[in-house]
C-alpha cells in the first residue's frame, strides 16, 4: 500500500498526532513533508540519518526524504561510536535540534512515493553482537501495514491514540507507532512514555489508549499507582522486543486487567508470529495459549535443522529467509520456540551454548535475569546478572561467595575451562527504548569505572546504592599518589553515570549547584550514595555518606536543560 495517497485522500483537518501544542492535522502533515522534499532537493541530500525522540519530526522527515527519493538510514542510538561512523560516510544527520524548516513553503499534492526504491536502511539491536544493518525498499517497508491490527482477534479501537514506551528507531517502534497509525488514520504521539507515571497519565486523559510497550517496561510497572481507575481506557495492549516473563504477564493483569498481544519478529524477519498468553487459576499460564500463530500473509516453517524460516511479501517472497529461533510445531498449527541458534561461541576450542549456560545460571536460584557474554576486546567469558533475593547477604558478605556458589553450580554441567572468568552483579540489566540487552550496553559494565553495588533500593524516581570505593578505581589513578583520594568531579561523575544507568535520567549536565565536600574518600571507603530526581524541573540531588549516614562525603543538585 501507498501511505503517502492515503494521506493525500484525508480530509485535511482530520486529526494525525497529539502534540503538547495542540492537533496537528493531515494538511500540515502534508505540508510539512512538502517542506522536508524541497530541503533535501534544493541541498542535493541523497541520503540522511534520522534520529529525532520528537514522532511528528521524524514521520514528516522521513516521508519528505522518500518523496525526494533520500535513503533513510535508522541507527537504534546516537552514541559517540554510531554518529562518528555514520558521519565518515557523508550523510546529512536529521536530529530534533534542526532549524524548523518554515522558509519552505510547497504544496503538497504532487507529492509521490516510488515504492520500488530501496530507501529504508534498519540496524539491528545488536544484543548477540554488532548491529548489522538491513536494507529494505518501501514496498517492503509498508507491506500489510494495514493489517497490522487484524492479526489479532480482538481490533483495536479505530480511533483510539497509539501511545508507546518504545522508540521508533527500533523496527518495532518504527512500524506501530509511525507507519501504522498513519496508515489506519489512528493518532500517532509525539514523544514515547518513559515512567509508569506517563502511562497512567495517558490512560487518565484519553477514553480509549492503544499501548505499544517494551517487555523491560511491563515487568517493572508499580502497583502503587491506582491502575484500577484508569484501566478501562486501555482498548489494546501490545508488545515485543524480547520475551516478557511470567511475573511481567502477572504484572500486567494486576494492573491493566488483561494481558498483551506478544509479537514475534526481528529486523530481518519483521513480523513473524503473535500470541496471547492467558492466566488461570492462582496466575499460572494456561499452557494451551502458549503457541505463537503466524501472522496473516507470513509462511513460516522449520528448516531440516529444525531452524525457524520465514518467506512472506515484506521479505523475498520467492524463498525462505532463514532466522536464528530453533522451533517446534504443535498439532494445531501453532508453533513453539526452544533457544536461539547463534549464540554458540568456541572456548579453548570447545563449543559453549551461552542461552545454555544462562539457563544453568537461573536454575540456580542464586540469580533472577542472566545475561553470558565474550567481552569483545578481552575475549573473556562474562556473566552479567541480577541477584535473587536469597542471593543478596552472599552478595554483601562478599562478591567472591556469591561468585564461588554460582560456579559450584556451574561445574556440575560444563567443564572448568568454560567458566566465566568476569562477573557482573547488577540491580536491574541495562536496556536499550526496545527492552532489549545490546552487548556493547552489556560490555561497558566491566568498564573499571562503574562501581559495583552490593546493595540497593531502586525507586521510579530515586535510589540508594551501597558500593566500596576499590583501591583499583581509577578516579584514585594519578591523584596524590601516595595518599590517594577521589576527587571531586568524580563524586559528582558517579551520582550523574549511576542515575542515569538505572533511573535513566539524562547524562548531558547543563550545571552543578550546591555542592558541597565535607569529607575526603580514602581507598576502600564503604559508602552509600542517594538519588532523587524531579523530571519536572529536571533536576537531580545527590549525597555520598558513608554506609550508616554518620559521616558525609559529597553532596549537590546537577541540573539538566528541560525538553519543551
Amino acid at each position: 500500500m501507498d501511505i503517502l495517497e492515503c494521506l493525500k485522500r484525508r480530509d485535511r483537518a482530520s486529526l494525525v498526532a497529539l502534540r503538547k501544542a495542540g492537533r496537528y492535522s493531515a494538511g500540515e502533515f502534508l505540508a510539512d513533508i512538502a517542506r522536508w522534499r524541497a530541503f533535501f532537493k534544493e541541498k542535493g541530500i541523497d541520503s540522511t540519518v534520522l534520529f529525532c525522540e520528537n514522532r511528528v519530526r521524524f514521520a514528516a522527515s522521513l516521508l519528505g526524504a522518500w518523496c525526494a527519493g533520500a535513503k533513510t538510514l535508522l541507527p537504534t542510538d546516537m552514541t559517540t561510536f554510531t554518529k562518528e561512523r555514520l558521519q565518515k560516510e557523508g550523510h546529512f544527520f536529521v536530529t530534533d535540534d534542526l532549524p524548523i524548516l518554515d522558509s519552505y513553503l510547497c504544496g503538497s499534492e504532487d507529492l509521490r512515493l516510488d515504492l520500488n526504491l530501496p530507501l529504508v536502511e534498519l540496524f539491528t539491536s545488536g544484543s548477540t553482537g554488532e548491529p548489522t544493518r538491513v536494507r529494505k525498499t518501501l514496498k517492503q517497508v509498508l507491506a500489510d501495514i494495514e493489517t497490522l491490527d487484524a492479526d489479532f482477534p480482538d481490533r483495536p479501537d479505530a480511533s483510539a491514540p497509539v501511545f508507546s514506551t518504545v522508540s521508533h528507531q527500533h523496527i518495532y517502534g518504527f512500524l506501530w507507532t509511525v507507519l501504522w497509525p498513519l496508515a489506519s488514520a489512528r493518532p500517532m504521539t509525539e514523544h514515547r512514555l518513559i515512567f509508569p507515571e506517563n502511562i497512567f497519565e495517558a490512560l487518565s486523559q484519553n477514553a480509549s489508549v492503544i499501548l505499544v510497550s517494551s517487555p523491560a517496561h511491563l515487568k517493572r510497572l508499580p502497583l502503587d499507582l491506582n491502575w484500577s481507575a484508569v484501566r478501562d481506557h486501555l482498548n489494546c495492549l501490545v508488545t515485543s522486543g524480547g520475551p516478557l516473563s511470567e511475573a511481567g504477564l502477572r504484572l500486567c493483569a494486576q494492573a491493566f486487567s488483561k494481558t498483551p498481544y506478544e509479537i514475534l519478529g526481528s529486523t530481518e524477519l519483521d513480523g513473524i508470529a503473535w500470541r496471547k498468553r492467558r492466566l488461570i487459576g492462582q496466575g499460572d499460564v494456561d499452557e494451551s495459549s502458549t503457541g505463537w500463530s503466524p501472522m496473516p500473509g507470513t509462511d513460516v516453517s522449520a528448516d531440516v535443522d529444525g531452524v525457524l524460516r520465514v518467506r512472506s511479501e515484506r521479505l523475498n517472497p520467492n524463498e525462505y529467509t532463514r532466522g536464528s529461533d530453533r522451533i517446534r510445531f504443535l498439532k494445531d498449527g501453532r508453533f513453539e520456540l526452544l533457544g536461539r541458534t547463534d549464540r554458540l561461541v568456541k572456548i579453548e576450542e570447545k563449543r559453549l551454548s551461552l542461552s545454555a549456560m544462562e539457563e544453568a545460571l537461573l536454575a540456580s536460584g542464586l540469580v533472577s535475569e542472566a545475561r553470558v557474554l565474550v567481552l569483545p576486546e578481552a575475549g573473556e567469558l562474562a556473566v552479567v546478572a541480577v541477584p535473587s533475593e536469597k542471593a543478596l547477604s552472599l552478595l554483601k558478605e562478599s562478591k567472591l561467595m556469591l561468585v564461588r556458589a554460582l560456579q559450584k553450580h556451574l561445574r556440575e554441567r560444563f567443564e572448568a575451562v568454560l567458566l566465566p572468568h568476569r562477573w557482573r552483579f547488577e540491580p536491574m540489566m541495562p536496556t536499550n527504548s526496545q527492552g532489549k540487552h545490546p552487548l556493547p550496553w552489556l560490555a561497558r559494565l566491566f568498564d573499571p569505572r562503574h562501581i559495583e553495588p552490593y546493595a540497593w533500593t531502586i525507586q521510579r524516581r530515586g535510589m540508594t546504592l551501597y558500593f566500596k570505593a576499590a583501591p583499583k578505581l581509577p578516579y584514585f589513578e594519578g591523584h596524590f599518589p601516595k595518599w590517594p583520594i577521589m576527587p571531586g568531579v568524580a563524586q559528582v561523575q558517579i551520582a550523574l553515570s549511576e542515575a542515569a544507568r538505572y533511573l535513566k535520567t539524562p547524562v548531558n549536565a547543563t550545571e552543578v549547584t550546591n555542592l558541597k565536600f565535607m569529607s575526603i574518600i580514602k581507598p576502600g571507603a564503604t559508602l552509600r550514595l542517594t538519588v532523587s530526581y524531579d523530571p519536572e524541573s529536571s533536576k537531580l540531588k545527590f549525597a555520598l555518606d558513608d554506609e550508616n549516614g554518620s559521616r558525609h562525603y559529597s553532596c549537590g543538585t546537577i541540573h539538566f536543560s528541560v525538553r519543551r
